[in-house]
C-alpha cells in the first residue's frame, strides 16, 4: 500500500515519513509485515507445487508439459502486471522460481530443506557481514529527483507516463544484479515449501504437531532481528531484518496458522480469499493504481502512512466479502479458472455444481 501511494523505492526509510504517528505505523509496518509475506507466499507455492505434482503422477500424465504451460501463463501475466498495471509485479520472479524448482523436484525433503536453508541464510549473512561496517546513510535510498519525478507523473501524468515510469520504476527493482538478487532471496522459500510438503509437515497430522510448535518458537526470534535496526546504526542490520527477520517471523505466522487448525478450528475468511489468491492479488493492484493514479482518483502522493493502512483494512475486508459471495457461485476465481484452461487445454465449467470436464488434478 505505501508503495501504491508513495515513492517508497526513492525515499529515506528513517525521515519521510514527518510526524511521529506516520513514522510509528512506518514501523510497525516494518516489524509485523515488511518481508514477511512474500516468503509465505512462495513456500505455499512450493508446497502446491509438489501437492499438484502428486496429483499429475497419480493420474499417469507427463509433469513437465504441464508445468511448463502454468509458468509460461504465469510469466507472461507478469510481465502484462507491471507493464499495465503495476510496477511491483511478483509474478514474473515467481514463474522463473517455480521453473527452477522443477530442477530439483525429485530430490528428498531433507534435501530441498538444506539447499534452501544454504542458498538463504549465504544472502543474508554475507550481504549482512559486507555491510557490516557501512552506516544507514552510506546506503540511504533517498533520491529527490526520482521522488518529485514519481510524484508528478503518478500523480498527474498521462497514461503512458505512468506506464514508461512503471518499467522504469520495475526495471530499477529487477533489472541486472537485482534481478538476480531478487530470485535468489525468494527461490529459498519454494525450497522450502517443496520440502515441508514432502516431509508432511503442515499438512494437519497429528504427528507433525510438535515439529509445528517447534517452529512456531524458531520463528517468533525473528521479531527481534525485526528490531535489530533500531538498536544499531548499519545498514547491516535493515539487510538483516528483511532477509533473516521477515522470514522467521513468516514461519511464526504459518506455524500459529497451523496451530488453530490442529485445534480443530478454522480460519474461514483466510481459506475464502485464498481460494483465489491470485485473482485478489490482480485485484489489489487495480484498486490501488485506480484510486492513486491520474487515470483514477489522482492521490499519489497526497496521503499519509495512516490514511493507506486504513485502506489497507477496507480493502482486505471487501475482498473477503467478495470471496466470499463469488465461490457461492463459483468454484474458482477468475484468473485460476483461465490458469487451468491454459494448464490442461481443456474446456470446464466455472459455474459451481458442475463438474463436467473439470481436471482431476487439483492445486489449492
Amino acid at each position: 500500500m505505501v508503495d501504491f501511494h508513495s515513492p517508497w523505492m526513492y525515499v529515506d526509510q528513517l525521515g519521510y515519513w514527518g510526524n511521529q504517528w506516520n513514522q510509528l505505523l512506518m514501523n510497525v509496518i516494518d516489524i509485523f509485515a515488511q518481508a514477511s509475506f512474500y516468503p509465505l507466499f512462495s513456500f505455499l507455492f512450493g508446497y502446491g507445487f509438489v501437492i499438484l505434482r502428486k496429483r499429475i503422477i497419480d493420474k499417469g500424465a507427463s509433469l513437465l508439459p504441464i508445468m511448463l504451460k502454468r509458468m509460461l501463463f504465469l510469466f507472461l501475466l507478469g510481465v502484462l502486471h507491471f507493464t499495465f498495471i503495476w510496477h511491483g509485479d511478483i509474478l514474473f520472479t515467481y514463474s522463473l522460481s517455480g521453473l527452477l524448482l522443477l530442477v530439483f523436484i525429485r530430490l528428498e525433503g531433507h534435501s530441498l530443506i538444506n539447499i534452501g536453508l544454504v542458498i538463504w541464510l549465504f544472502y543474508a549473512i554475507i550481504l549482512f557481514l559486507i555491510m557490516l561496517p557501512f552506516s544507514s546513510t552510506d546506503f540511504t535510498s533517498h533520491n529527490p529527483t526520482a521522488i518529485q519525478q514519481s510524484i508528478s507523473i503518478y500523480g498527474s501524468g498521462s497514461y503512458l507516463d505512468i506506464m514508461s515510469q512503471r518499467l522504469s520504476d520495475w526495471y530499477y527493482v529487477n533489472g541486472g544484479i537485482n534481478g538476480v538478487f531478487l530470485l535468489f532471496s525468494i527461490f529459498p522459500y519454494f525450497l522450502f515449501g517443496a520440502g515441508f510438503a514432502k516431509k508432511g509437515w503442515f499438512n494437519g497430522a497429528p504427528d507433525s504437531l510438535l515439529i509445528v510448535k517447534k517452529l512456531m518458537v524458531i520463528g517468533g526470534f525473528g521479531f527481534a532481528v525485526k528490531l535489530s535496526p533500531f538498536l544499531f546504526d548499519s545498514f547491516a542490520f535493515t539487510h538483516l531484518q528483511d532477509s533473516l527477520g521477515g522470514p522467521l517471523v513468516s514461519l511464526f505466522y504459518m506455524a500459529t496458522i497451523s496451530l488453530v487448525y490442529h485445534s480443530g478450528k478454522r480460519v474461514k475468511p483466510f481459506e475464502w480469499m485464498g481460494k483465489m489468491a491470485l485473482t485478489n492479488y490482480l485485484l489489489q493492484s487495480l484498486i490501488g493504481t485506480l484510486i492513486f493514479y491520474s487515470y483514477g482518483l489522482g492521490q499519489y502522493g497526497t496521503i499519509e502512512v495512516s490514511t493507506g493502512v486504513g485502506l489497507v483494512i477496507a480493502i482486505f475486508l471487501l475482498q473477503i466479502v467478495f470471496s466470499r459471495i463469488w465461490l457461492q457461485y463459483f468454484r474458482y476465481g477468475l484468473v485460476e479458472w483461465i490458469w487451468r484452461l491454459v494448464t490442461y487445454q481443456k474446456r470446464f465449467s466455472i459455474k459451481r455444481n458442475n463438474a463436467k470436464g473439470d481436471p482431476t488434478y487439483e492445486n489449492h
